[in-house]
This record gives structure tokens, sequence and C-alpha cells, in this order.
């Protein structure tokens, strides 16, 4: 049964953002800022060695997943999921406010040895332009369950610390991948706590970055998943 929280719990599990921590795993980087270690190169969002840029194994199988829920939650700008889901989603945008892009995902793995590497793929919208800044996304886990048709600014399941996903350049390419291997990874054990993942950006930017939902240009988010 869904349960309304108050408004403070809301704005708590937004104001998660204010405390983002790195991800495990090679460091984060952006296709126009070189990594610093010497002998590394920025392969989908990570700082990998060159002699090593492969980021999944050999003789893995590509699953290619869309979400079974969406929905977007924001102070100022279009929230709701199911019938209400707006066509695209503005993150780190200023008038937008706090916003962030819920997704869930059924992913057909019964071990967390399957997954060698997973990514989340976003299509920025085609008519929308590109932030005046790099925007820096992050990921956060949803604690509890929730439903799209019901989600809401004032109805927002709980979110986990955020995590740091990558950096949308103002001539970053569309798509963008964010490499979620260990999220997959931890979904695979099955223990009833994941419940998909939700994707935010601080709103200091005029533009932000403006995703496309699927609504109507059909190239929504996707999850892309190989496994052995």
């Amino acid at each position: 049964m869904w349960i309304a929280r108050p408004p403070f719990a809301v704005l708590l599990a937004a104001s998660l953002l204010g405390c983002v921590q790195s991800p495990p795993g090679p460091p984060l980087c952006a296709a126009d800022v070189p990594c610093a270690a010497e002998g590394d190169a920025c392969v989908v969002g990570r700082c990998r060695p060159k002699k090593d840029t492969l980021v999944t194994a050999m003789d893995a199988r590509r699953l290619l997943l869309f979400p079974d829920a969406v929905a977007v939650v924001s102070s100022k700008g279009p929230s709701g999921g199911g019938e209400a889901l707006p066509e695209a989603v503005s993150l780190g945008r200023s008038a937008a406010g706090d916003t962030s892009l819920l997704l869930h995902f059924e992913v057909p793995v019964a071990e967390v040895g399957e997954v060698s590497s997973a990514f989340l793929v976003l299509e920025t919208a085609t008519a929308s332009e590109p932030p005046t800044q790099p925007v820096s996304l992050s990921i956060a886990r949803i604690l509890e369950p929730w439903r799209a048709d019901f989600v809401s600014w004032g109805r927002s399941p709980r979110l986990d610390v955020a995590e740091k996903a990558g950096t949308v350049g103002v001539t970053s390419p569309s798509p963008m991948r964010i490499d979620v291997t260990h999220v997959v990874q931890r979904w695979a054990k099955r223990t009833g706590e994941e419940h998909g993942l939700a994707v935010l950006a601080d709103p200091n930017d005029p533009r932000g970055i403006t995703f496309s939902l699927g609504v109507v240009e059909k190239r929504g988010p996707r999850l892309e998943v190989y496994v052995r």
C-alpha cells in the first residue's frame, strides 16, 4: 500500500544530492577532460588503461532492456508517470528545480557473476539545446516499492545517498552511457531491497540537459546488460 510522506521527508530525499559519493571502479571522466593517470583513456565515462579498453567480456552477449516503470519527480516542472509521464525530463535546469528521473528494470539474470557489464543509456531530446556549462549527473538507489502512476512531488519513494555518474558537456554526443555495472550486479542478488534507480543533477544551469523519455520520439531510457 502506498503511504504518502510528509513534505519534509520528500525534501530530505531530494537533498541527498548534496552529499554525493564516488562510485566503485575506475575513476569517472568526460570525453573533453583527459584522465589524470598517464596511459589511461576515457572509455564509456571511466578512465581505463589504453591497453585494456574493452568494457565487457569478449564472450558476453548483450541484453537490451527497457524500463517497466518510468516517472519524473520535480519540485517546479512536470511530474508523474504512467499516462502523466512527460515527453522529456530536464536535469540540472535551474527553472525546473530539484528533478529526478525514476527507473525500474526487470533484469533476467540469476547470479551476480553473469553480469559482465551494464550501461544505462539516455538520449537527449532532439529539439533541446545543450547546457551552457557541464552538468554533473548522479544516480541513487530507490529504497522502497513505487508505482509510476502514483508518483508526484508529494509522493516520491525514498532514495539512498547519491553517487557520481558522469558529466554531460556542452558538446557531448548523444546517447549518453552511464556505467551501472555495480548497480545491476547488486540487483542480481535478489535481496528484495532494490527498487530501481534515480538519475539526478543539481539545478545550476539555465538549460540543463534534456533527455527524451520515449513518449514521442521513441528513444527513451534503456539498459544494456552484457551477460556470460
